[in-house]
């Protein structure tokens, strides 16, 4: 394999998959990233066999190829590189030499046929949707999942696709949190549920900035989310998420509109009392005015109206 590529490029692409490597793993070739050479691209793929994570990049590729190398060591070589254009080279003993104006280095690779492929899977439903909608989602509901390991299907998110609608939800069986978005021209028959692991969840955060869309493909055990130059596969939550739906009033005694950055401030501002996270703010309505009030044992009282 043999190919030059702009640094920062590599660094942007690095920066990418990086955060899927574990430390930790027992399995060696799970702390390397994956680097294939094909001709005019050079790809990064990570894994932790839960979440993988691909992007490509363009490339000047004189020999087609690919190795595997220590992550976390490529990620600090290629951070502390001039800018400019870096040469890489592996030979046929795995050894990578990086070279860059009169920086040069020489890594010792694993055989990349010992690197966990994901491969192709053939998805029950497919759907594309904006990813700055996405990641907007996900970002609101997302302080809903529950912390509890031995409630692992709280932990994720549930997407749900059904009757032209699609749906996101978070619970950890106390609170609830729920974007709803219709879905225009959207097939009978394109009905169907899936529930992403936390990892996931904030891979995705991570990746979905930016313009253009993001297509979503599920099957009963994988889901892929493919943008234009990054794709994140990730192994699904297997149970069945909660009825969210009856746990929802279908009417209220009693409703009010405020202006949603001053209510926030409010809030804000009488949570400073509270104790722990278990805690809570009390809300009267009367009169026309709402309001707000916590107190906690250790620290003293707030109130505001």
């Amino acid at each position: 394999m043999k190919l030059t590529v702009p640094v920062q490029d590599l660094l942007d692409g690095l920066r990418k998959v990086l955060s899927v490597v574990s430390s930790r793993s027992t399995i060696p070739i799970l702390s390397n990233v994956l680097l294939t050479a094909d001709e005019g691209s050079l790809s990064l793929t990570t894994t932790d066999l839960e979440v993988s994570i691909r992007t490509n990049m363009t490339a000047m590729v004189e020999e087609q190829g690919e190795t595997t190398l220590p992550a976390k060591t490529l990620g600090q070589i290629v951070s502390s590189l001039p800018n400019g254009d870096v040469l890489l080279q592996t030979d046929e003993n795995r050894t990578t030499t990086i070279d860059c104006n009169r920086a040069h280095f020489s890594i010792m690779g694993m055989n990349p046929s010992e690197f966990p492929r994901d491969g192709d899977f053939q998805e029950d439903l497919q759907l594309t949707l904006s990813r700055t909608y996405l990641g907007k989602t996900l970002r609101k509901i997302s302080y809903a999942t529950s912390s509890d390991q031995t409630r692992y299907i709280l932990n994720g998110i549930l997407l749900s696709v059904k009757e032209g609608s699609f749906t996101c939800v978070a619970t950890d069986g106390r609170r609830l949190a729920m974007v709803e978005k219709s879905m225009a021209g959207a097939e009978p028959s394109m009905d169907g549920d899936a529930v992403l692991p936390a990892k996931a969840v904030t891979e995705l955060q991570k990746l979905l900035d930016g313009e253009g869309d993001v297509t979503v493909r599920i099957s009963d055990s994988r889901a892929a989310f493919e943008m234009a130059e990054t794709s994140v596969t990730t192994k699904l939550v297997e149970g069945n998420y909660p009825n969210y739906r009856q746990v929802i009033p279908g009417s209220f005694e009693r409703s009010v509109s405020i202006p949603r950055e001053s209510f926030s401030e409010v809030l804000n501002r009488v949570s400073v009392v509270l104790a722990d996270s278990g805690a809570s703010v009390k809300f009267e309505l009367e009169s026309g005015l709402l309001e707000l009030s916590a107190s906690s044992s250790e620290i003293g009282e707030a109130k505001e109206p």
